[in-house]
């Protein structure tokens, strides 16, 4: 019996997702699938500790996922929707400890409606949020918690504008207004509001008007002028914003007490001259470090939107701009290793605590880790082709899942040797599973094996027959951290669907 547990779990190698097989028949969970992360690249020795967390989409199951960094999944936040996507996912310190968050909506072109979420570290929900003052509902392009009370979301606001100009009648013309909101999570109050339309004209943008669907025909509320296109936006200590605009290949330092702009970083107008190295159709701007005569910034730079070209590769950056001479200069790029990779969509460059940059794809759904001096230590990819996955981060992360474990028990017959499968979506703090069984001639449950975490799911078959089992997770340091349900030990195996 040996040999069949091999084999099941090599016919779920070969699927092109990943089936965990424990699920499948526990009675308290759905099925979980989650795709495939190829690990190609991999330095132990250089790379950060932490988990993977990343969102795909345009995939069998989109949802929330965390891998650990040899491509094992650690938990998949997927409720079974297809129709819905999810993005941001990320740990996100709130009330005093870490906490999960994502956006979770439905796209409409280039952006979506939906709402926030927080998760508490046994993936219940503590707090969700949307937009605020009777806007439309959040777009899934920013979600940035600040001082762990409050949370920066961006809106995709449609807005009437004239626009005969551009040969669109007076009265129909609508524009897509680029809003963010911070916004306190507990009581939803709308601490500030900034609007593209009121402090950036549309001539700044390079996205003409009828380019394509996302950009938008400016003849309806549904096809308003997509100009702007935010995508991100940070505060520094001073109360102060950056807004990174996809549109205007603009980055945007904003007044926290009036919103107005105080710089522009790239674009067709910009205030700052850049030295020797540019960027397009950005995204992921972020404050690094501030005082009154520098700033530095990241951001991922796309170089490509698929018309507009001013990179033939896609790169993350990290930008010092000079507030007194209102120059910029490039300190460090980030590129994939190899030949490198163009994305003409989505990104992200993320600083790790230890300076190592950590770089999310975008519309390639791969993530790679570098050192200081920009050397490649990690990249994977998940294996589906039409997989597009918006950031990608790492952090450290515990997850004590109010749930408890999924096991199952499989013999060909009574009297055959005995397979346990079993899993526990989330649990990162499990070092040990012990399997439990009884025996034909004594229903007592005794210690059938003590045997070491293999990844998502752990397998051991046992030589003698136990019709009747429970495992426990145990800690590295012995303690029990749950167990199963006492399962009947099956003889049939449920198709994998």
């Amino acid at each position: 019996m040996l040999q069949l547990g091999s084999l099941f779990n090599q016919f779920v190698s070969l699927l092109s997702y990943c089936v965990v097989t424990a699920t499948l028949i526990h009675n308290q969970r759905p099925d979980i699938r989650a795709p495939i992360l190829e690990v190609s690249l991999k330095d132990d020795s250089l790379l950060t500790p932490g988990y993977l967390f990343v969102a795909p989409y345009e995939t069998e199951l989109p949802g929330p996922y965390i891998y650990d960094t040899d491509g094992n999944l650690v938990w998949s936040g997927a409720d079974g929707s297809t129709t819905e996507l999810f993005h941001d996912l990320q740990v996100c310190p709130y009330e005093g400890s870490d906490h999960l968050c994502y956006f979770q909506g439905n796209q409409i072109e280039g952006y979506a409606r939906g709402r926030n979420v927080i998760l508490n570290p046994d993936y219940k929900q503590a707090a969700t949020v949307q937009s605020g003052d009777g806007l439309t509902l959040s777009d899934m392009h920013e979600l940035n918690i600040i001082d762990e009370t409050s949370v920066l979301i961006a809106i995709y606001q449609p807005r009437r504008y004239n626009l005969e100009a551009f040969d669109v009648p007076a009265d129909n013309g609508w524009v897509m207004d680029g809003v963010f909101q911070e916004i306190n999570i507990t009581s939803g109050e709308v601490l500030f509001e900034w609007r593209s339309l009121d402090h950036v004209n549309i001539s700044e943008t390079y996205t003409p008007l009828r380019l394509n669907t996302v950009v938008g025909d400016g003849l309806s509320n549904a096809t308003a002028w997509d100009y702007f296109h935010i995508n991100s936006v940070d505060k520094n200590d001073d109360g102060d914003y950056l807004v990174s605009a996809r549109h205007t290949s603009c980055i945007y330092k904003i007044s926290g007490k009036d919103g107005s702009v105080l710089w522009r970083l790239g674009g067709t107008n910009g205030s700052i001259q850049m030295q020797g190295y540019n960027f397009s159709a950005q995204h992921d701007a972020r404050f690094l470090q501030e005082n009154d005569t520098t700033t530095v910034i990241s951001l991922f730079d796309n170089g490509s939107n698929g018309y507009r070209n001013t990179s033939s590769r896609s790169s993350g950056i990290i930008v010092s701009i000079d507030n007194e001479q209102n120059t910029s200069s490039l300190m460090k790029r980030y590129e994939a290793p190899g030949d490198g990779l163009l994305s003409t969509s989505q990104g992200n460059l993320q600083i790790l605590p230890n300076q190592h940059a950590l770089v999310g794809w975008g519309s390639h759904p791969s993530i790679s880790e570098h050192t200081d001096d920009g050397t490649a230590v990690f990249f994977a990819t998940i294996n589906d082709p039409r997989t597009m996955n918006y950031r990608a981060f790492k952090f450290n992360w515990t997850g004590e899942p109010s749930d408890e474990p999924a096991l199952r028990s499989y013999a060909a017959s009574p009297g055959a040797a005995t397979t346990f499968w079993v899993s526990w979506n989330g649990a990162t703090n499990v070092a040990f599973w012990n399997f439990y069984g009884t025996t034909s001639a004594s229903g007592e449950f005794t210690l059938v094996s003590k045997v070491g975490r293999q990844g998502f799911q752990t397998t051991y078959t046992s030589p003698n027959y136990h019709p009747r089992a429970y495992a426990e997770a145990v800690a590295s340091d012995g303690s029990s951290l749950g167990k199963s349900s006492v399962v009947d030990t099956t003889s049939t195996l449920s198709k994998l669907d």
